[in-house]
This record gives C-alpha cells, sequence and structure tokens, in this order.
C-alpha cells in the first residue's frame, strides 16, 4: 500500500445488492451514512441514495449496459479527486464490487493514488436473482456445481464463449449476447433440452421469468422480448421454479409515505416518496409561541408527524416538556399515542376510530366549554375538528409545525402494482397529480377514515386500514 494521503482519507467500494434495497449490508448501510460524498451507478435502487446523511454530494456516473455517464477511467479519476480533498467516499456498485463490477480496477486506482480503501461486499444478482425467482443455483438433486459467468462482449465480438462444465451456469450482462450464448452452450455439449430460465430486473417488483429450453429459447423471446438487466439461469434447478416461487406470490404495494418498514408485513412495498414532511416556516403565531409557548389546557394531536415536529420545534426553543405539567394531551389514534410516549408523553384521550369525527366522539363526555385547545397541524389540514371542537364551546388555536410536499420519484410501471396505500391526504393528491386515476386492477388502501375522506374527493373508493398494523 502506497503512502497515504491522510489517515481521515478513505474510500468505500460498497456492494448495494441486486435492486432490492432492503438486499444491502448493514455495514454497507452504515458507510454509506456516513460518507461525504456518494458515486452511485445506474442500477442501484434509488431509495439507498436517501440514507446519505444530509448534506452529502451525490453524483451519478451511470453504467448501464454499456451505456456510461462517465468512462470507467473518470469514474476512477473522480474518486480520487474527492477523497485526496479530504473526503469519504462511498463507491456504490450494483451487486458485488469485485464480481463482473470493475471494482477490482477501482480499488487498484486508489492504491496506486495512495488512498486507503474498504471492500464491502454485496450481495450478487447471481445469486438473489434466482433465489427471488424460486431457482436455488444448487440443489442436492439436482447439481453440486454452480459457475457464473459474463455475457458481456463488444459489439460485434461473436466468438465463442468459453463455457464451464458445471451442473448449473449463472450468466450475467448477456440479454445482448443470448444467441451467441445458446449456440456455445450447445457446442459444448448441452443437450437442447437443457432448462434455461431468464429473470428481468431481479428481486425488483417489476421481476419477470422467462422459461424456455435451449432449443426453442430463442423463439420464446422473440414473442416476449427481454428487458435488461437480466440474467440467465442454465440447468435442471430451473425445473423447481414453479414449485419454489415465492416472490409473485406477493403482492406488490405502491407506497408514497414514510417509513415503507411499517407496513412490509402487508406484501411487497414498492417505496416512492413523492411527499416529504419538512418543517414548516414559522408564522407570526408559531414564532410567538416557541418563543413564550402560551399555557393550553389541551394539546390536540392530528397525526405522527404533527407530534414529531412540534417536540423538534420545542426542543430547539430550548424548552422540554416539564411545561405541560398542567396540560392534557389528545391523540388520534393509537400509532400516534406511541409516538407521543417516544417523547415522555402519555397521552390523556386517545380516539377509537382514526378520524376527525373520532376525536369529536372522545370528548364527548368532557366538558371543554371554555377551554384552550392548541392544534399543531399540517399546513394544510381539515377543519373538521376545529370547527367541531369550537362548536362545543372551546377556544381553538391551530398552530402549523410542518408542510407536505411533492418531490420527483423514480418512473413506476403500474402494470406489476397489486395495490397502493395512502397514508395521507396529500399522497392522494400527489399520486393523482402524478398518474391522474387508478388502473382498474389496482385496490386502493388508505390508512385511516380521514385519508380515505380525501381518495373519495378524487373518486377513488379505498378500503381502510387501520394505523394500529404498524
Amino acid at each position: 500500500m502506497k503512502n497515504q494521503v491522510s489517515q481521515k482519507t478513505k474510500v468505500f467500494l460498497i456492494g448495494a445488492g441486486p435492486g432490492d434495497a432492503e438486499l444491502i449490508t448493514v455495514k454497507g448501510l452504515r458507510v454509506l451514512s456516513q460518507a461525504d460524498v456518494v458515486l452511485y451507478d445506474h442500477l442501484i435502487s434509488r431509495e439507498l441514495l436517501t440514507h446519505a446523511k444530509e448534506g452529502a454530494e451525490k453524483i451519478s456516473v451511470g453504467k448501464f449496459a454499456s451505456r456510461h455517464t462517465l468512462p470507467q477511467e473518470k469514474i476512477n479519476t473522480l474518486i480520487i479527486q474527492k477523497a485526496k480533498a479530504g473526503k469519504i467516499v462511498a463507491r456504490l456498485k450494483g451487486g458485488d464490487c469485485y464480481l463482473f463490477g470493475r471494482g477490482g480496477e477501482e480499488a487498484e486506482a486508489c492504491d496506486d493514488a495512495g488512498l486507503a480503501f474498504e471492500v464491502v461486499p454485496g450481495i450478487t444478482s447471481a445469486l438473489a436473482a434466482p433465489c427471488y425467482a424460486g431457482i436455488p443455483p444448487t440443489h442436492r438433486d439436482c447439481t453440486s456445481t454452480l459457475a457464473v459467468v459474463t455475457g458481456h462482449r463488444k459489439k460485434g465480438d461473436d466468438r465463442p464463449i468459453d463455457i464451464p462444465h458445471a451442473g448449473t451456469v449463472i450468466f450475467l450482462m448477456s440479454v445482448g449476447n443470448i444467441k451467441n450464448i445458446i449456440r456455445s452452450l450447445r457446442e459444448a455439449g448441452y443437450p437442447a433440452d437443457t432448462k434455461i430460465a431468464a429473470v428481468e430486473h431481479g428481486t425488483c417488483y417489476d421481476q419477470r421469468i422467462v422459461k424456455g429450453t435451449l432449443g426453442n429459447f430463442l423463439g420464446i423471446i422473440k414473442e416476449n422480448p427481454l428487458r435488461t438487466p437480466a440474467i440467465f439461469v442454465v440447468g435442471k434447478v430451473a425445473e423447481l421454479q414453479d414449485k419454489l416461487d415465492w416472490f409473485s406470490k406477493k403482492p406488490k404495494i405502491l407506497h408514497m409515505g414514510n417509513h415503507p418498514e411499517h407496513y412490509s408485513h402487508l406484501g411487497t412495498i414498492v417505496h416512492r416518496q413523492i411527499i416529504r414532511c419538512i418543517e414548516s416556516e414559522n408564522t407570526n403565531r408559531a414564532e410567538a409561541y416557541f418563543k413564550q409557548p402560551k399555557p393550553y389546557n389541551w394539546i390536540v394531536f392530528t397525526s405522527r408527524n404533527g407530534i414529531s415536529f412540534f417536540f423538534k420545534k420545542l426542543y430547539a426553543a430550548g424548552y422540554d416538556t416539564r411545561i405541560f405539567a398542567n396540560t392534557k394531551f389528545a391523540v388520534i389514534g393509537k400509532a400516534s399515542g406511541k409516538r407521543l410516549l417516544e417523547y415522555g408523553v402519555k397521552p390523556d384521550l386517545t380516539a377509537a376510530t382514526e378520524s376527525s369525527a373520532g376525536l369529536l366522539e372522545a370528548f364527548g363526555k368532557t366538558d371543554i366549554s371554555g377551554r384552550s385547545i392548541l392544534l399543531p397541524q399540517a399546513e394544510v389540514s381539515s377543519v373538521e375538528l376545529p370547527d367541531g371542537l369550537s362548536a362545543r364551546g372551546a377556544e381553538c388555536d391551530k398552530l402549523t409545525v410542518y408542510k407536505a410536499i411533492e418531490q420527483g420519484v423514480d418512473e413506476i410501471d403500474l402494470d406489476y402494482i397489486d395495490k397502493i396505500l395512502f397514508t395521507s391526504g396529500s399522497t392522494v393528491r400527489a399520486f393523482v397529480n402524478r398518474f391522474g386515476r387508478i388502473p382498474k386492477h389496482i385496490e386502493p388502501l388508505c390508512l385511516g377514515v380521514p385519508t380515505q375522506t380525501i381518495a373519495k374527493q378524487y373518486n377513488i373508493n379505498a378500503k381502510v386500514i387501520d394505523k394500529d398494523i404498524m
């Protein structure tokens, strides 16, 4: 190893896994969250980029099906430049860094430049894609040998591929060269009835499997053209696909809000965060309140976001929960109650039905005439609750603590989606703005009655699921 530029200078080559964002390793995610600069390939899950620390520089370096934003030499140069500037660099690569990923070249470039580097191995698509397709790469009843081959060739190079003798052969980066691969397999002695399966977009929501034999596969994919990226599995293990398929049986659920991990038990969550909640700018009322918090008889929360942003502002102003010794708290449901407990406050009143009507019903036996009530809410929120409380004689003040904003997301193919989960009225509005309408084959779900009410305004008839499922 050459002399290091600085003990703090560090390059991490991170295998990001094959597509499913949850397949990155614990160490990979930790290192990613600490990096100052993230250089990422086209095929990595964009969801991973949300784990980068605030202010981290994120640079796409392409690398997709021979179409590179930057050639490899320039990627190497960029890594070195950023690291020599004293930055912690995360080089986020699809699959595993060293398995046909040119990670070795990047490591050599770091070493030649005198930079300290580490390699964080990743789960390769050569193993993950077959597993998600229901194909074990090895099986005692089928084979005990496995070979992984790149089918990639330069344009115009149709020389036969060196085919290893193994019970299972897996080809990566091979869609454009499949005709040559099949010819090479046949010339190497693989019979025409040898099973072959293509796994497109392995581990992703739009994964598709195309099966056949070496004798008929070219005809099959002529009728059903393949998309990249895809891997090919050749061998007897491909016969197990129907029996061991598990991933395709899980419903694919589009979720456009926060915390996709809360809903993973419902199916395969396809996360596209079209709505982001951010702290709102202080209005005159908010500025006055957090400068000198006015005592209220009740503080009523209608969402977990409202709780989080309220206490964030409160703590930033130098106060804590001791100022609420004479204040009671109400929440719209059990999930909000759990969030409130995280701040050391137990709710005095919890709505049985998660809606404004549910909260009003919960207050039914409580005398609130002449009582002061603070409602920390989003910038855009329903007037049903404050109007209902005011009608019972309460003095209500709305306090804006956050707002929901729309943001761009990766493309989504709704043909592969089974359900859509709306977690707030904002996600409903954002979906309609982006897509217009819900295709007939998709079942809409709403988290709570208030979200369902907004959905109905857009002619979306959605089933309500309880927030307490989380």
